[in-house]
């Protein structure tokens, strides 16, 4: 199996946030990516407010966060954009009333109006790309003068140990640590604000960074095999893994068991930025 990574999957369920019950109440969902996201998105409405205000959601992946931004926070237009066409195609069969595009959010020519969205979110995208750069240039050419940008990405040193590549999502080309990440920002933005996104509870901490360096474990055996679904499986059964979380070992959490600080902490698992030209 190669070890070269593509950014994306075209499987939707292969390391994508997906609602368990699309129809429901978004703050209740019982998957564990979506309340990781849904605690950046009440984030963003405290921070920023967007409420009456149109959003560009750049790699929306399965769409929710048009779902969350619409009425939720009271967005008003909020278009998802995202290279995948099977998670489009989830998008708009999850939530028919919505705008939602393909297209790469890192083309030159990507146009879903210039200058016009008063707030861009990428959240989870930019370790996704090859060419970051590109994807902030997509984010600065379709933000408004007086608009606001939210970036997010995992923090190498804690979300994956600072191990490469990425134990925990095989998508993932490009870890960034905070210093890089800020470098980054620094090269397109005029004003850059970075929060750190961590856990409440130690317990949950914790256990998420025992969940990584098991993954780096079972990664130096397997290597890019790791990824095959049959034999991650089997590994994992193998392991009584499944048998572990039934007996109530597996991590559980929502959203309010997240917080955001500022300066960024020794325990933040995500980066977290405000963005301004």
């Amino acid at each position: 199996m190669s070890s070269l990574r593509q950014g994306y999957d075209e499987r939707v369920g292969s390391g994508r946030a997906i609602p368990r019950l699309p129809g429901g109440d978004l703050d209740d969902d019982p998957a564990m990516m979506v309340q990781e996201q849904i605690s950046r998105m009440r984030f963003i409405g405290e921070r920023v407010g967007l409420a009456g205000k149109s959003v560009l959601d750049l790699g929306c992946g399965t769409g929710f966060n048009y779902a969350y931004a619409k009425h939720k926070l009271g967005s008003a237009d909020v278009l998802g954009v995202d290279i995948s066409e099977t998670s489009v195609a989830y998008a708009v069969q999850a939530y028919p009333a919505g705008s939602f595009v393909q297209g790469d959010v890192c083309s030159e020519v990507l146009d879903c109006g210039s200058e016009s969205w008063d707030t861009v979110l990428c959240c989870e995208v930019i370790e996704h790309v090859n060419k970051p750069d590109l994807l902030l240039d997509t984010i600065c050419r379709h933000l408004r003068a007086d608009g606001v940008a939210f970036i997010s990405t995992p923090n190498r040193p804690v979300f994956s140990l600072d191990f490469e590549p990425s134990p925990v999502n095989h998508t993932h080309i490009k870890e960034y640590n905070l210093p890089e990440f800020r470098a980054m920002l620094k090269r397109h933005f005029s004003k850059v604000e970075i929060w750190g996104q961590r856990f409440v509870s130690e317990r949950l901490f914790r256990m998420q960074q025992e969940i990584v360096a098991r993954n780096i474990k079972d990664y130096g055996v397997l290597g890019e095999w790791y990824w095959a679904d049959p034999i991650r499986i089997a590994w994992k059964v193998l392991r009584l893994e499944p048998l572990h979380r039934w007996m109530g070992g597996g991590q559980r959490y929502n959203h309010k068991d997240f917080a955001f600080v500022t300066p960024v902490s020794a325990d933040s698992i995500w980066l977290c930025a405000l963005a301004t030209k």
